[in-house]
């Protein structure tokens, strides 16, 4: 199923390319995820490669599993010996034998002293060299301008990006995941194809009650003390919660088939179950999204990377529920689903082994309008101080830091610019996906 899945997606992608507007948004989408990967090494303001006192190291590479690590240094001559930690050591006032750079040679939340202030991509801009202030050479301009604590905004954009396409992609895994469970058995049942007898219909809602009392009403000060010790314990308990509830209501249902002498409980209904999870999807959309995303973001003290990647991912999957639906509704009526059935394969090999994979495909292109939708999201929410910490750089912060002072035009127009071009691009991206889908 999956090695048809990525021959399908080779195949949609060669079509892609065929038009300049697809071609020139996937390849500036494969240039973001390089920059996203490679952040840590494409601006750090610690060496790539250097060579010091006949010592050599790699820097930026070793830091990015150990950022404390520390080396002794013994001056060849005096012997003398200095203690370097990698991640505080003044790199560039160190007199080096040998030093590569990385390309931005700036970290995102290293301030420069002398360049403080916000300082323009055009001003003079100065650095130290033995001691003495002196014009700052070309590879150690900032050359998208600083804050007013003089960090890189340059730096700042790049790591940006890796936090948000992480938030993006994390987000629209989670809500995708959600959104193709609940609408492949909403479009495979139906309202008229899940039977169920009322014994168990009945038990299943007590157990739901019961069992929502005992997760969430008799463990409320449980699951408040989680929300301010961290997101993570946080969603451990909050899905322990979620697992009793459920477990409950199934397992009271279960005893349903012990009714089978009373006539009227063991008798058989069909189960609305595409109707409830449709209302249930249209209700979580009627609640106005932004709102609930503040309100949870509010909700928990320590602010994480984490929370709002949960949050966007499991306020956006009914976009994604209705559109598998509707593929699903569609591919039931094809012939080899009903050979399937004939043959007596049961319901979960025929989701996963016929069902999924033709309705992945299409779906996937809703899903990358929804990495776009999550970046806007993130990026309102770090506008707002909500959501990820103060010291992590996205461009939204970028983008609040820039509104305090309205002459550094820089700190508004170039984190703009790349979320304009990022949205722009996963948009033309999804729209030349629908075209090629519809032309197949």
């Amino acid at each position: 199923m999956i090695k048809r899945s990525i021959q399908h997606i080779k195949f949609i992608w060669k079509n892609v390319k065929r038009k300049p507007s697809g071609r020139i948004a996937g390849y500036f989408i494969l240039f973001l995820l390089f920059v996203g990967v490679f952040a840590d090494l494409i601006a750090t303001d610690q060496p790539l490669f250097v060579k010091y006192k006949d010592n050599i190291w790699f820097p930026a590479f070793t830091s990015l599993w150990n950022e404390e690590r520390t080396e002794i240094a013994e001056d060849p001559i005096t012997k003398a010996k200095e203690t370097i930690q990698f991640d505080i050591a003044e790199w560039k006032k160190m007199d080096l034998e040998f030093v590569i750079w990385a390309p931005i040679p700036w970290a995102a939340e290293g301030p420069d002293i002398f360049n403080r202030d916000y300082t323009s991509p055009f001003d003079k801009q100065y650095s130290s060299k033995d001691g003495n202030v002196v014009d700052a050479p070309f590879i150690f301009r900032h050359h998208l301008g600083t804050n007013q604590r003089g960090n890189d905004v340059l730096a700042g954009i790049i790591h940006g990006t890796a936090i948000s396409l992480k938030i993006g992609l994390m987000s629209a895994i989670i809500a995708g995941i959600i959104g193709i469970l609940l609408g492949l058995i909403s479009g495979y049942y139906g309202d008229s194809h899940l039977y169920s007898s009322n014994a168990s219909v009945i038990l299943a809602i007590i157990g739901l009650i019961l069992g929502f009392f005992w997760a969430f009403i008799a463990r409320f000060y449980v699951l408040f003390d989680a929300m301010e010790i961290g997101f993570w314990f946080a969603t451990l308990q909050i899905s322990w919660s979620i697992i009793v509830c459920i477990g409950t209501s199934l397992v009271f249902a279960w005893f349903g088939r012990f009714f089978w002498k009373v006539k009227w409980l063991k008798n058989k209904n069909s189960f609305p179950l595409d109707m409830l999870i449709q209302r249930g999807s249209e209700v979580f959309e009627a609640l106005p999204k932004l709102l609930i995303i503040i309100t949870l973001a509010a909700i928990f003290k320590e602010k994480s990377v984490g929370l709002v990647i949960a949050i966007i991912g499991l306020s956006n999957w009914t976009v994604v529920s209705r559109f598998a639906r509707a593929e699903m509704l569609r591919t039931r009526e094809l012939s080899y689903l009903d050979a399937a059935k004939t043959m007596g394969f049961s319901d979960l090999r025929i989701l996963y082994k016929h069902a999924l994979p033709a309705v992945l495909t299409p779906v996937i292109i809703e899903i990358t309008f929804l990495i776009a939708g999550s970046i806007i999201i993130e990026s309102s929410l770090s506008f707002l101080g909500i959501g990820v910490p103060d010291e992590v750089v996205t461009w939204g912060s970028i983008l609040s830091a820039g509104r305090q002072q309205f002459d550094a035009w820089w700190m508004v127009v170039f984190p703009g610019l790349a979320i304009f071009f990022t949205v722009v691009s996963f948009y033309v991206l999804g729209e030349r996906l629908r075209e090629v889908l519809n032309n197949e």
